[in-house]
């Protein structure tokens, strides 16, 4: 039987989060009294994507089919400005609604796109990475990257989250081995039974452990505060470092993150006294995630922290541990960074 969980925003409006297998179709994607369908999704998964809008025509209603670059080559406000022509020319109403199948990147594209237009339509999501599944998909957070990651983007749940185990599985390791680092990420801040797997089994964990239980760390901390006002920051783990590194290098979300956290590690160890910064790298290894970031300039990964939007006037904001699911948000001072930074190989030491 599939599991189901719901997230409600502040202003009443919920999000239903669907988590099963054989689940990926057109009865469980499309909403009661939806008109018109726009489906968005990416080359990779465009057979399944063909698959739900043949379903979406057999149900009696009227489906059209778009498909999107892939990764954060779709991320940008071109292609939000290319799905708004799109949708006027389908003669799209607010009654209508979008389904957005495909990563991460997509969902937060297509999330922000019917966010926006018509100031809000409906959409749902069928996330087919293990990336999206457990993280981008979930929270209500969209986005376009603007000369640094998500610096354009709203809050606003999906309708619907379609979470198919099946279509995980297919999933190449690569993709596994990405998505693991934000699944391993609610096992260090929240749920160290996550972490079990992982050190047991490596990037091939079973999926119906893990993904059912970092969708429930993201579901419960997403609840207390949607707008990231106060404990959703904890989800920031390995994040301050990690997308500076991800945008100045190249590399892919996942393996910036793993990067991050090593670093975020270290700067635990130097301010709370956390004991566990080897076990964690350990975990992170076995994944086979890295723990170096690649040859980069210092002095532009330094830039792109100042521009992130978790520094404050106050300075940089960084996720911590205390312990394995007792993290903590606080300041650090650039003594603190430059530790965290040597501690995954930029800068000298």
């Amino acid at each position: 039987m599939p599991t189901k969980h719901t997230i409600i925003d502040e202003s009443g409006r919920a999000s239903e989060i669907i988590v099963g297998r054989d689940i990926a179709n057109a009865a469980n994607l499309v909403l009661e009294g939806a008109g018109r369908i726009a489906i968005l999704t990416q080359p990779s998964v465009s057979r399944l994507a063909a698959a739900v809008a043949e379903g979406v025509e057999q149900l009696g209603l009227i489906a059209a089919v778009r498909i999107l670059p892939d990764r954060d080559d779709a991320k940008n406000l071109v292609t939000v400005e290319a799905v708004f022509e799109w949708l006027n020319k389908l003669g799209f109403t607010r009654s209508d609604m979008a389904i957005a199948i495909g990563g991460g990147a997509l969902t937060d594209l297509v999330g922000f796109a019917a966010a926006t237009y018509m100031r809000g339509i409906e959409v749902t999501y069928l996330p087919t990475t293990l990336l999206a599944a457990v993280d981008a998909s979930i929270g209500g957070k969209t986005g376009v990257n603007v000369g640094g990651k998500n610096l354009a983007g709203v809050f606003r749940h999906p309708a619907r989250v379609v979470v198919d185990l099946d279509v995980l599985e297919q999933l190449p390791v690569e993709l596994l081995r990405e998505g693991a680092a934000e699944a391993v990420k609610a096992g260090f801040i929240a749920d160290p039974t996550i972490l079990d797997e992982y050190e047991a089994r490596g990037v091939r964990a079973a999926l119906d452990r893990i993904v059912p239980a970092a969708i429930a760390v993201k579901v419960r901390t997403v609840t207390e505060d949607f707008r990231e006002s106060g404990k959703r920051a904890i989800l920031n783990y390995g994040h301050t470092i990690g997308h500076a590194v991800e945008t100045a290098t190249g590399i892919s979300h996942g393996e910036a993150v793993a990067i991050g956290m090593v670093a975020a590690g270290r700067v635990s160890a130097m301010v709370t006294g956390f004991e566990h910064e080897a076990r964690q790298r350990g975990i992170i290894e076995k994944i086979g995630l890295p723990v170096q970031a690649p040859p980069v300039d210092e002095d532009e990964v330094r830039m792109l922290m100042d521009r992130d939007k978790k520094r404050d006037h106050a300075g940089v904001r960084m996720v911590l541990l205390e312990d394995f699911g007792q993290p903590i948000v606080t300041h650090v001072d650039e003594g603190l960074l430059t530790a965290g930074l040597q501690a995954v190989g930029i800068g000298k030491p």
